[in-house]
């Protein structure tokens, strides 16, 4: 009776160090791209235009780490009004994200590029730099597969007294690909 007590929980002891050395390592992002689309909304704070748009985005992010992230992303939006404005914007990014389970917050720091140009004054065209922070939460579908709500207020370095701020609300659908 005492042997088979042995053997069996030296039998359970290897099927546990089998599993131990088998196992794959977790990988939350790194060595992942991410591919996403995104629409939502703009507000710019400026003197003498258009505020509330309707803004749409493209993202690339590369996962760095099991919790960095690098991230591009391409904006367009529009802001009609009787002087519609079109905002095209391209930024940078390095994102943290907080992986539990399904739900996973972040939060980064970007930089931007941001083209501006007046529907009523089509010789009113300007670039602009812009830095911001970035928020917010991804809701992991399937593994290949991820829903987000992000904020992106950038504060525009270049044209400050014009315009300070730049505010974009995102909701993103991404897919996720092993490199």
């Amino acid at each position: 009776m005492a042997r088979s007590r042995f053997a069996l929980g030296f039998a359970f002891l290897g099927c546990v160090m089998w599993q131990w050395v088998a196992a794959a390592p977790a990988g939350a992002y790194e060595d992942q791209l991410s591919l996403g689309a995104g629409a939502g909304y703009a507000y710019a704070a400026r003197d003498g235009g258009p505020h509330h748009g309707v803004a749409f985005d493209i993202e690339a992010s590369l996962g760095l780490s099991a919790v960095w992230s690098l991230r591009s992303v391409l904006g367009y939006s529009l802001h009609p009004a009787d002087r519609s404005l079109s905002r095209l914007s391209l930024g940078a990014e390095v994102v943290y994200q907080v992986d539990v389970l399904e739900l996973v917050p972040s939060l980064g720091l970007g930089l931007d590029a941001l083209g501006s140009r007046s529907h009523a004054r089509p010789h009113d065209t300007r670039v602009d730099l812009g830095l911001h922070p970035v928020l917010g939460i991804d809701w992991l579908v399937r593994r290949e597969l991820m829903l987000g709500l992000s904020a992106r207020p950038i504060f525009v370095l270049s044209h400050a007294s014009l315009e300070p701020l730049y505010l974009t609300v995102s909701l993103t659908a991404s897919w996720l690909l092993d490199l």
